[in-house]
């Protein structure tokens, strides 16, 4: 949590592209795959579902920074930010922490989502006892899934591609589905994502997979399996679907309008016999 903080304070206070792409690449050379594989869904355009009601949190953070409500709701008023209001309300850490992102996302404010409120204030309270402002205002902002920073997904795919050595084109390739929620974000997944481009063409295909679905290759290598060189399979799979297109659009008849009524017409320019045979 500690890296990412630090990369999220560097990509807030800055402008600079050149800055945004070098801090990016200088976090993805040392996270650990784990951490930097949940790194990329949130850079990348992925959104947190909010754990914790927004009103729990400004009541909690009250209650541990022993303030009025009065005097929460000035300070909130005049920073504007509620993740950065309880960030700097809060009192001084007594613990620290070096658990990573991965964790925290995974096993520390997943199980919020639905937990009694007695348990959500208590881990609350743990947790801002480990970390620091920075870390504090992050770990808010992933709480009430208010995540927001200022890169852009092709910004996060040059730094990648740096990294990696690997194609852009390429990485944006293996970059889609990566945040639509479906695909938990894995160490696995984010080796799969800079590796090199000889990990996609194992097939023998020559044509690049997705590496974000690890048994795609396989897949795709036992489906080729007993087809000499792949040609042959591939011709017949060309002529099964031409075949197929030719005996579905003779299925289907012509609709047109003509006036201001539609009429159907047979259709004229399929022959029958090549809807009923494969060549």
């Amino acid at each position: 949590m500690r890296e990412f903080a630090r990369l999220y304070a560097e990509l807030d206070e800055t402008t600079s592209t050149k800055r945004k792409l070098d801090a990016l690449q200088a976090y993805f050379s040392q996270a650990a795959p784990e951490n930097a594989a949940w790194a990329v869904y949130f850079l990348a355009g992925g959104k947190p579902r909010q754990a914790v009601p927004v009103k729990l949190l400004r009541q909690y953070a009250t209650q541990y920074a022993g303030l009025d409500e009065w005097l929460f709701d000035e300070c909130y008023n005049a920073v504007g930010d509620l993740a950065e209001t309880i960030a700097h309300i809060l009192p001084a850490p007594q613990q620290e922490s070096d658990v990573g992102l991965a964790v925290w996302i995974e096993q520390r404010i997943a199980p919020l989502r639905g937990a009694a409120p007695d348990e959500v204030r208590a881990a609350l309270f743990r947790y801002w006892d480990e970390l620091e402002t920075s870390e504090r205002f992050l770990l808010v902002k992933l709480i009430g899934g208010g995540f927001r920073v200022g890169v852009s997904r092709l910004l996060v795919t040059r730094a990648l591609s740096a990294i990696a050595a690997v194609d852009s084109k390429l990485v944006a390739q293996r970059l889609m589905g990566w945040t639509d929620g479906r695909v938990q974000p894995t160490a696995q997944g984010f080796l799969q994502l800079i590796a090199a481009p000889s990990a996609d063409r194992a097939c023998g295909t020559g044509r690049p997979t997705l590496s974000l679905f690890p048994g795609a290759c396989a897949a795709s290598r036992s489906s080729c399996a007993g087809r000499p060189g792949g040609l042959a399979g591939r011709v017949e799979i060309r002529r099964h679907a031409r075949a197929t297109g030719v005996a579905r659009r003779a299925e289907f008849p012509v609709v047109a309008r003509r006036g201001p009524d539609y009429r159907t017409f047979p259709r004229t320019d399929v022959d029958p016999a090549a809807a009923g045979n494969g060549d």
